[in-house]
């Protein structure tokens, strides 16, 4: 389990400081009052580096309802003082946004009263040694955070060294197949919550007689290392593949159309690229537990689906005129986070249909609502929500990081984090990973 190298001690509240031609000028306040709560960090990675991280501004915008996600929080003007005590010697490399000043023992170590993007620095410290951070504020981000680059020798286990052990268990696991097979489109940017999504089908939910994985022409390096590294049981599907395909069922102009708009090449993937009978998951969900029911469900049914809001509306607006239905639609709350479906439909017909549509601004409406109408007078079967919650709008006990994945007390089935301002970060996917892939397990990274 990934502990930080050190402890939060205490914490002060924000103070005003003097700030001029965008220098912070007064002193710190080292015996300002304390604040009676601590902030909460979370693992991040930085160069691939764990790293401790607080987000000041989401410490001080706790409990306000703010119309806009990037709003709030700055503290403009101001510092705090965080107190910690070190648990292990070695040279401890931190990043801040803006500059800090520590002490070590009592004793000024870093002075930087500049205003600046992330920037890491490094200290040597030792176990025992109490630092004194100061760090102000000039505006827009506020974070701090550190590792320390142990004396000892033992390093802090990289990504690789983290998810490894589970691979093993997965890799056994698809030895022994149970469903159909699991289609997952992703940018990449996120890889490595990415492959926990995937671990996490295969060790909670059920073993897919195949893994295909999307979208690499949107992936940088550090991402195709990673996917190599740690899924090297995928299939992964080149998106000139998947357009060459859909010029077969609908020309050119699909083929654009997916090239252009990432749901439409979703849809695509889903439904119109084989194999036909199969399972699609979002590359942000947290499979917690087993899918006996929705496996069971995919052999009688059509489409069987995790739910989304009630969007009847949109998907009417959009596609009820293509597929000359009215209404009332049974499939509203019809979503492609979660789903498995078996392509009832001629291809190039539903290709044809595909193309009616120009893709808009809601990419909801356009996806979803297509699947909706296509399937409406289909064998269909919608998950009940309190099992496979859309966090967003049914909410996360806890939030992200604080809800208790191993234990799992309310008994989800899946989570998606989908819509949300901040998803899970590659970092807090490290983090959660022996709750949420070690369930069932022995692992202990």
């Amino acid at each position: 389990m990934l502990q930080p190298p050190f402890d939060i001690v205490s914490c002060s509240w924000p103070r005003p400081i003097e700030q001029r031609n965008n220098q912070w000028a007064s002193e710190p306040e080292w015996d300002a009052p304390l604040m009676p709560m601590l902030p909460q960090p979370h693992w991040e990675l930085l160069n691939d580096e764990l790293c401790w991280m607080i987000n000041w501004r989401d410490t001080f915008r706790q409990g306000l309802k703010i119309w806009n996600l990037t709003m709030g929080g700055e503290m403009r003007d101001f510092h705090i003082v965080l107190h910690l005590s070190v648990k292990e010697s070695g040279t401890l490399v931190f990043w801040d946004d803006d500059g800090s000043i520590i002490r070590k023992n009592g004793a000024i170590i870093h002075s930087d009263r500049s205003a600046h993007s992330l920037t890491s620095h490094e200290i040597e410290v030792m176990e025992g040694d109490r630092l004194d951070v100061a760090q102000w504020q000039f505006g827009w981000d506020w974070f701090w955070g550190a590792y320390i680059i142990p004396s000892n020798g033992h390093m802090t286990p990289s990504p690789v060294d983290i998810l490894m052990p589970y691979l093993q268990q997965v890799q056994r696991r698809l030895q022994q197949p149970e469903g159909p097979p699991l289609k997952v489109y992703t940018h990449g940017r996120a890889p490595i919550c990415t492959i926990a999504a995937i671990y996490s089908m295969v060790l909670n939910g059920y073993a897919p007689s195949a893994v295909y994985l999307f979208g690499e022409n949107d992936w940088n390096q550090r991402a195709r290392r990673l996917f190599d590294t740690l899924l090297p049981f995928v299939h992964i599907v080149p998106a000139s593949q998947v357009l060459a395909h859909l010029q077969t069922l609908g020309g050119h102009r699909l083929a654009d159309m997916a090239s252009r708009h990432w749901f439409v090449m979703k849809f695509c993937i889903g439904i119109l690229y084989p194999p036909e009978v199969c399972a699609l998951m979002d590359d942000d969900v947290f499979v917690l537990e087993r899918l006996d029911e929705a496996l069971a469900a995919s052999k009688e049914y059509d489409l069987v689906y995790a739910p989304d809001q009630d969007l009847g509306p949109g998907y009417l607006a959009t596609w009820g005129r293509v597929f000359g239905h009215r209404g009332p639609l049974r499939t509203n709350k019809c979503s492609a986070w979660l789903y498995w479906v078996r392509n009832v439909f001629e291809p190039q017909r539903l290709a044809l249909q595909a193309q009616q549509v120009l893709p808009g601004k809601d990419p909801p409406a356009w996806e979803q609502g297509l699947i909706a109408l296509a399937y409406v007078n289909k064998h269909i079967l919608e998950l009940p929500s309190q099992r496979y919650p859309f966090a967003i709008f049914q909410g996360l006990p806890g939030g992200i990081t604080g809800y208790d994945y191993k234990l799992n007390p309310c008994g989800f089935r899946a989570i998606h984090f989908g819509g949300l301002f901040e998803k899970p970060s590659d970092g807090i996917a490290l983090q959660l990973a022996s709750q949420v892939l070690g369930r069932c397990q022995s692992v202990i990274p």
